[in-house]
């Protein structure tokens, strides 16, 4: 018996301890929803106090989730629909009742809400440019309120994107998932009119947690292509290489002003093109445009093929591979340099001396452009 009401009491301890957690868990429920109401209240009536006349004031706040089955039971005639662009892909929805509509527009047009019934009208394109800085404006105040609280996901980004004047197409604008309705009653012009003025939004919860799951793809193709516009904008030096000759350090020190260097005779046909590496990224000829060196790519290392498709053999590429050794006389000194007189041979001579190539001496100060 003792062991019987022993085991009685620690059910109902049991039980109690579970009823006093689900308790704290409505109360801070409660607690969130109430809030997010007063935040709604705030924004509503902060946009109202912009417009002279208009006196808004939300009498009560309906919070609940809605799916778009549901969505053809609020949207009456002449309802004023406006929907909203938010963050990504993300729309919404505003909806107006004809009363807010007309009160809406009435204070700013006349300063005054008429207390006469709206009329039944279908809204125009003039309608949405009156209200679309109202709805900015509270969207705005609304995000602002909410920054500290659960909805704040689900409220940022939102603006006016454009105005509806057929309900029908709102099945296939509005993507499929879940959504949070957040209805207003509201009262205008000092009581003068009541309606409703209700937002439609993508339930954040579900986005979040997507979010979340692919942060880590998301970083990486944000690196990806942050490095990648980073590098396209880099400036690249690339240097054109007839050949390398090697020289021995007094052949070296004994070049002056009118030697010439021997350069071999297909120096011209295939100089490569070498980066700040000296690794050759490109093959080509070189010549002339607009009175500059210039260099017409005629091969890619990578294949070692010609402009017209022709395999290249390993010789074929410059001397930056294959270093040239130039014969016995690595340069030949002027023989009137003594007396100062000056025998070198003439310009076209010393241009065939070059193989044809006058252009293809020393390189000067200008790079040479590609043709």
């Amino acid at each position: 018996m003792m062991d019987s009401d022993t085991t009685q009491s620690d059910t109902d301890a049991q039980g109690s301890a579970l009823m006093r957690m689900a308790s704290r868990h409505r109360v801070a429920a409660a607690k969130a929803q109430a809030e997010f109401a007063s935040a709604l209240r705030v924004a509503f009536g902060r946009m109202a106090s912009e417009c002279p006349g208009l006196d808004g004031v939300v009498q009560s706040v309906d919070i609940r989730p809605l799916g778009l089955a549901e969505l053809d039971d609020l949207v009456e005639s002449g309802m004023f629909l406006a929907l909203l662009e938010g963050q990504g892909e993300q729309m919404g929805l505003l909806m107006a009742c004809p009363a807010v509509m007309a009160s809406l527009i009435e204070a700013q047009t006349t300063g005054q809400v008429s207390d006469a019934p709206a009329p039944r009208r279908r809204p125009t394109r003039t309608d949405a440019a009156l209200l679309a800085p109202m709805i900015d404006a509270f969207l705005r105040l609304l995000e602002e309120r909410c920054a500290d609280l659960p909805e704040a996901e689900m409220v940022r980004g939102h603006v006016y994107g454009s105005f509806l004047d057929d309900p029908r197409p709102l099945g296939v604008m509005l993507d499929d998932g879940p959504y949070m309705l957040m209805h207003l009653t509201v009262a205008l012009g000092y009581g003068a009119r009541q309606g409703d003025w209700m937002v439609l939004l993508p339930n954040g919860t579900r986005q979040a947690t997507a979010r979340a799951s692919t942060d880590s793809e998301a970083e990486e193709r944000d690196w990806a292509a942050c490095l990648n516009a980073a590098v396209s904008v880099s400036p690249v030096r690339i240097e054109a290489v007839l050949c390398r000759m090697q020289l021995s350090l007094t052949d070296a020190l004994r070049l002056r002003p009118g030697d010439v260097l021997r350069l071999p005779e297909d120096a011209l046909e295939a100089l490569a093109l070498e980066s700040i590496d000296h690794e050759a990224v490109g093959i080509g000829r070189l010549g002339q445009a607009r009175g500059n060196r210039a260099v017409r790519l005629t091969a890619d290392p990578g294949v070692l093929t010609d402009s017209v498709g022709v395999s290249l053999s390993p010789v074929a590429l410059p001397a930056a591979i294959v270093p040239f050794r130039p014969p016995q006389a690595a340069f030949v000194p002027d023989e009137g340099a003594a007396d100062g007189s000056d025998t070198g041979p003439p310009d076209d001579e010393a241009d065939k001396a070059h193989g044809g190539a006058s252009d293809a001496g020393l390189p000067e100060n200008r790079a040479p452009e590609a043709e």
